[in-house]
Order: structure tokens, then sequence, then C-alpha cells
């Protein structure tokens, strides 16, 4: 995770290196071929680059503002997820200790449930979390296994689902009529379980950007091959005095800052994958699962 703008710049360094060299390589490719064959053999119009690079960067500008509130509106969703569950295992903990919200005055029996369902609360975080990543049938623990069991969980189906059912039902089961406020508290934090389940689902289930993310990628790639052809080299004190090679980092300069702004913006607009620039759902994952068991733990 980015924390520092130290590390920031590292992480930009590592994106950035392969062009760096690429595009170097690539300016002095050119440059010394127009040394060697005559100077301005094949040299374009400034103005023509300039109106061409006007363009690449309306269409970058445009695509990494695209990149960035995809990128937003995932945090902000497990932000969303963050707050729901805790509210909601908070919830529990509360609604489950006044036996007379219940059908059966055991207050024993109901404290083992409310644990069971904080547990599977925190369960559902982790599946969330699973299948962000692709892995829909993963392997869970025994202790899992036996929740689900408990639950009658069919892990055939999707598990994300079947544990939100398994929720509803429960409460459904325990919650006497005189607690009618209590059950429609706790239902609409499952609805709003399953709103920001949809969210995250269409994000990661819906393609940033693909006819247009390729097409500027195709433009970028022709613009950084055509840029030492815009700039040529530069005659600064005649030809003996080797000014003229500073045209190299400015290609380099130019081309590097024109790829690397796409490639940020491909990786933003892929919040959920997982590289340096996704949103860090594992962190948030493991830190709400710890916050469920921390309160599943006042209930032993």
């Amino acid at each position: 995770m980015i924390k520092t703008e130290k590390q920031g710049l590292l992480q930009l360094l590592k994106i950035a290196t392969p062009y760096i060299l690429f595009t170097t390589v690539y300016s002095i490719l050119v440059l010394g071929l127009e040394e060697y064959f005559g100077d301005h053999i094949y040299k374009i119009s400034g103005q023509i680059g300039s109106v061409f690079g006007l363009a690449v960067a309306f269409f970058l500008g445009f695509r990494m503002n695209s990149a960035y509130d995809r990128w937003w509106e995932a945090r902000k969703i497990f932000g969303e997820l963050t707050n729901n569950t805790r509210s909601f295992v908070a919830k529990i903990y509360a609604y489950y200790s006044n036996v007379e919200n219940f059908k059966a005055a055991n207050k024993a029996i109901y404290d083992i449930q409310a644990q069971k369902l904080i547990e599977l609360s925190a369960l559902y975080i982790q599946q969330l979390n699973n299948e962000m990543h692709n892995n829909f049938k993963p392997t869970f623990s025994e202790k899992s296994i036996e929740l689900l069991n408990e639950f009658k969980i069919n892990t055939q189906n999707k598990i994300s689902n079947e544990i939100l059912v398994a929720l509803s039902k429960s409460l459904e089961d325990n919650f006497s009529s005189k607690a009618n406020i209590e059950k429609v508290d706790l239902m609409q934090h499952i609805n709003r379980f399953y709103d920001i389940q949809g969210k995250a689902e269409r994000i990661k289930n819906t393609p940033f950007l693909m006819i247009y993310s390729a097409f500027t990628k195709i433009v970028v790639s022709f613009y950084v091959l055509l840029i030492p052809l815009f700039i040529g080299d530069i005659d600064l004190g005649g030809e003996e005095s080797r000014f003229e090679f500073l045209a190299i980092p400015i290609m380099v300069i130019i081309s590097t800052s024109f790829l690397t702004i796409n490639k940020l913006a491909n990786l933003y607009g892929e919040p959920f994958s997982e590289n340096k620039t996704s949103v860090t759902i594992d962190d948030i994952c493991k830190t709400i699962e710890q916050n469920c068991f921390e309160v599943c733990n006042k209930l032993k």
C-alpha cells in the first residue's frame, strides 16, 4: 500500500522504468540514423506534433479521470462495507443481549447464536474478498465448514449470496413479533450487504472502456514513435557543440510521460486486480474480520 510520497515515487519508477529504457534506445537509434545519413532528413513540422500531442493529451486526460473515478468508487464501496459490517455485528451483540427480543427466553442459547451469526458475517467478508479475486470455491477451514453446514449453506451455489440468505433466515426465526423494530433494523443491514456486493460486482464484471482503451493505446504508441521525427536534433552552438544530443532526454521524458500515464489509467481502471494501484481489499477485509471477532469475543 502506498502510504508516503517516497513509496509512491518508487512504485512510479517501477512502472516507468521499462518505458524509459525503450524510449532511450529508440531515441538514440533514430537520432543516430539522422546524424549518420544527414541532418534533418526526416524532420516533420513541429506544429503537426503540437496538434497531435494536444489531441493525445486530451484522450489521456479523459481516460485517467474515468479510471480514477472508477478506482475511487471501488474504494467507497469497501468503505461502506466496513461501516455496514461493524454496525451490523454491534447491533447483533446489543439485540441478542436482550432475551425479550426472542421467542425463547434463554440467554445462553442466544449468546451462542449471536456468536455464530457474527462468525458467519466474518465468513461472508472473507468469501466476498475471495470472489473479488475470482476464487468462488475456496478451501475453507474445518471451523468454517462446520459453520456452513450448521446454517445449511449450499456451497454449490454462489456462497456469498447463500450466507446472506442464511443470515436473513436466522434473524427471521429468532426474533419474536415484539421485536419487529430490531429485526427490521438488522434486515436493512442485510439489504445493504446485497447493495454493496452488487456495486462491487458491477465494477469487477464491467470491462473498462475496452474499445476506447485499445484506441488510446494505439494513438499513444503511434505518437511516441513519431516524437523523434517531430523534435529532431537541437542545433545549439553548431554541429560541433554536441548540444543536439539534448534532444534524447527530451524525447525520453515526453515519450515516457505519455506511456506511463496510459499505463496508470489501465491500472486504476481495474481497482480489484492484484497490482500496486488496486484497492487494498485484502487489508480492508482482514480489518473487518478482526473487528467482527473482537465483538464476538465479548459474548464468550
